[in-house]
């Protein structure tokens, strides 16, 4: 179990989800998220490649359309 200080010293990466619950919140009750919404409350430090697709999946799975994608 964590102890209090690992979460005192990176409180962004607690932001961090709790950014990625609010992006699925509105696009949930949206039917949808913008690209630019999503860059913006999940910085590239706290998310790679992988934690990215499996956000996508998770948009996917929950009917979340995102617009505004860059093609690969």
């Amino acid at each position: 179990m964590a102890n209090e200080s690992e979460f005192e010293e990176r409180p962004e990466k607690t932001a961090y989800h709790a950014n990625k619950r609010e992006l699925l919140k509105k696009g949930k009750e949206r039917g949808e998220l913008d690209w630019e919404d999503i860059v913006r409350a999940l910085p590239r430090e706290f998310l790679n490649s992988v934690e990215m697709e499996v956000f996508l999946f998770t948009c996917k799975n929950m009917g979340i359309d995102i617009k505004g994608k860059p093609e690969r």
